[in-house]
């Protein structure tokens, strides 16, 4: 009898705390967020389908608004938070890495792997339309050895361009350093060899048929990934908040995986000179084995394991090599992922949360077919 009466006190005070714990989230303060987003890279699409579908409405506190801030590129949004100006962004790997060196100045922190991939968003290696057919990658390389070529500084092209040149990939003449939308103008004027993009910004050139597509960064084992970031303050201040957040996100991750056609129609609403198809291709389609094409297209890791931490040892080796930051180590504290454990634990998630498989260009009719 002792032992029921103890199960049961035992469940009460289980329901009791779990019950005050929905009070206390119910409960808490209205937040007010201004969110970087990425509008024109793969990588940080998810933040689009967040902010279109409003998944944060039911995941904050009541009362709570978010201002959505896109930007080109991650740089921008690393000092909008710095300033606190902003208390959330999503960006690919060198800003996200940076962004945790600075903390004389304010304490950012890594929170989510929203976006894993072999080397198939950013790294993409392109040619000019009037190159020659190449039969694999390698005699890509041994063409663009002696030649010009053009990436972003400070970005992941950045960095997986100069750690295929020190591997022995190729050798140029000399690096152009222009902003990617520069690149993708030097293409369609012709005046441009080779460069590394990233996605979509690579798939528009190609498919307005000014570029090629030569190699990915796969067979040189150059991998990409976007993360979330926060300010370790906001976190502190609005715990209830950080984790709905993270929740929001994920179920932005899952609708992104289950509903292909949706997701395009989203981006290409909201991207200015992208159709459907090209939105399509830059996340769903499959490149070929022999330019470096891997089967999975998109991983949504959520989480930091063994294939995360080692691309960001080398990502903080490389930024240090290239004088951004001051030690090649990573930094303590440098990610804060018991937002995410919270919130994965509460909506029953799993880490991966899933993939994109790299699908044949003539699945886009099929999808549009079924629409």
């Amino acid at each position: 009898m002792e032992k029921r009466t103890l199960g049961r006190f035992t469940l009460g005070v289980a329901l009791g705390i779990g019950l005050l714990f929905k009070q206390a989230a119910m409960g808490a303060e209205p937040v007010h967020i201004t969110y970087g987003y990425h509008p024109y890279w793969t990588g940080a699409w998810y933040g689009v389908i967040l902010k279109a579908q409003e998944l944060w409405k039911k995941h904050l506190p009541p009362g709570s608004t978010v201002k959505f801030e896109p930007h080109l590129t991650g740089p921008p949004m690393v000092n909008a938070m710095l300033a606190n100006k902003m208390q959330i962004g999503t960006m690919g790997d060198m800003p996200s890495l940076v962004a945790t060196t600075k903390k004389d100045i304010a304490d950012l922190r890594l929170v989510s792997v929203t976006m894993f991939s072999k080397g198939q968003h950013c790294e993409k290696i392109l040619v000019h339309k009037g190159a020659p057919e190449f039969k694999d990658y390698k005699e890509a390389m041994q063409w663009l050895n002696g030649k010009p070529f053009a990436y972003h500084k400070g970005t992941c092209a950045n960095r997986i361009t100069e750690s295929i040149i020190a591997k022995g990939g190729f050798k140029p003449s000399k690096i152009l350093i222009m902003p990617i939308e520069v690149i993708a103008s030097n293409f369609e004027a012709g005046k441009l060899t080779a460069a590394a993009m990233w996605e979509p910004h690579a798939r528009r050139v190609v498919e307005n048929g000014h570029a090629r597509y030569a190699a990915t960064s796969a067979p040189w084992e150059e991998y990409d990934a976007n993360f979330t970031s926060m300010r370790q303050d906001f976190i502190e201040k609005h715990p209830e908040a950080a984790i709905g957040w993270l929740k929001a996100e994920i179920e932005a991750l899952q609708f992104m995986l289950a509903n292909p056609r949706e997701t395009i129609r989203i981006i290409a609403k909201e991207l200015t000179g992208y159709d459907e198809k090209t939105v399509w291709a830059s996340l769903y389609e499959g490149l070929p084995a022999n330019i470096g094409g891997n089967p999975v297209n998109y991983v949504a890791k959520l989480t930091f394991d063994e294939e995360v931490l080692d691309l960001m040892s080398k990502g903080y080796k490389f930024l240090h090599e290239i004088k951004v930051i001051p030690s090649p180590q990573m930094p303590p504290n440098a990610i804060n992922d018991a937002p995410l454990k919270k919130a994965m634990q509460e909506l029953g998630a799993k880490a991966p949360l899933g993939e994109i498989r790299g699908q044949p260009r003539e699945a886009f009719a099929k999808l549009m077919a079924g629409n």
